[in-house]
């Protein structure tokens, strides 16, 4: 049974609302023959370790190595774009040639969450126009590693998304339904 990671700022979520996104996601993945591997999963004693940060890192990053591939939500997180760690896990998969997909519930095109669909931001500072749904590094990588970049019909606001926002089970059902072509 092929494997696939979870990543996203779920993990940061309250925890009932964690827990029920996350039994959403793994019911799914598991209706189409694949094992869900969350950051949540990880069973970890934080209190008696020199370095917690360090520790979750490695503990996930060892799951990365063993997924067969990963779903990532890319919902903007504390700002204009994605949770930074789950841009760091979609390149650390992608750079291993394991097959992404992502999601996010966002519609607004990243450019206009930045400046408005302006060519600079408020520094002067040039902003991507090209209408995607973040930086072109992230929508155009998911692609050329034979993936998808789902976006969702919610239109950007300054303070961001609730948890509940921030997962969409049709996205998310869109995303495994082209990850799974690949096992």
């Amino acid at each position: 049974m092929a494997s696939i990671y979870l990543a996203g700022p779920d993990v940061f979520f309250p925890e009932t609302i964690r827990n029920r996104i996350e039994a959403t996601k793994k019911a799914i993945l598991a209706e189409h023959g694949l094992e869900a591997l969350s950051p949540c999963d990880n069973n970890l004693d934080l209190e008696n370790t020199d370095n917690p940060a360090r520790a979750i890192y490695e503990a996930n990053r060892t799951l990365m190595n063993q997924a067969d591939g990963l779903i990532a939500n890319l919902t903007p997180f504390r700002g204009t774009s994605a949770d930074a760690g789950t841009i760091f896990e979609l390149g650390f998969m992608t750079a291993q040639g394991k097959p992404v997909a992502a999601y996010t519930t966002c519609a607004t095109p990243y450019n206009q969450r930045v400046s408005g669909g302006s060519e600079t931001d408020t520094n002067g500072t040039l902003v991507e126009g090209f209408g995607l749904c973040d930086n072109l590094m992230l929508d155009c990588g998911i692609e050329a590693n034979g993936g998808a970049f789902i976006s969702g019909s919610l239109e950007w606001r300054s303070e961001g998304f609730t948890p509940e926002e921030s997962f969409d089970e049709e996205l998310f059902r869109k995303a495994v339904e082209i990850l799974s072509k690949h096992f």
